[in-house]
């Protein structure tokens, strides 16, 4: 039996700071143009080899499948 946590929530990429909850345990990294949410989302996927998922409204999160 294997027990362990395989999938979870790495980084919030987002433009909109009303998208995250005060207090959030999750990293959130602020862009401040479309741009740089790309660069910047798929940077960090890149770095911690994780996935890139558009939540719409200008919010991506980076996912370790």
């Amino acid at each position: 039996m294997e027990i362990g946590l395989k999938e979870f929530i790495i980084a919030v990429v987002t433009l909109n700071k009303d998208m995250v909850s005060p207090g959030s345990m999750t990293p959130v990294f602020y862009a401040q143009h479309e741009e740089q949410l790309i660069h910047l989302s798929s940077t960090i996927a890149k770095i911690v080899d994780g996935a890139v998922h558009d939540l719409g409204m200008g919010t991506y999160i980076i996912v370790k499948h």
